[in-house]
């Protein structure tokens, strides 16, 4: 019962943060709808060239513990949970 309040309040944590990537030839800004870790599982919402989509990615955890999703035309770029700021906060 803790565990599932502890994985609500992360998950809360994460709900519509920001992240913007330069790719090199565009900006994209990711914006986070659902974090779920039981399913190790984001869906975010992505921006990119005036075009908006939805995708969900497998979350993966590095040597450090740390989580982040890969994104690009062959999963390339490493975008990191801990990278991501709430609306707010901007």
């Amino acid at each position: 019962m803790k565990e599932e309040a502890k994985t609500r309040e992360n998950e809360r944590k994460y709900y519509l943060s920001e992240f913007s990537y330069d790719d090199g030839e565009f900006e994209i800004t990711f914006n986070i709808l659902d974090v779920d870790f039981l399913r190790q599982t984001i869906t975010v919402v992505i921006s990119r060239c005036g075009k908006i989509t939805q995708d969900t990615f497998p979350l993966v955890r590095d040597s450090k513990g740390k989580l982040y999703f890969e994104y690009g035309l062959f999963y390339e770029n490493k975008i990191q949970l801990d990278d991501f700021v709430h609306i707010e906060e901007k």
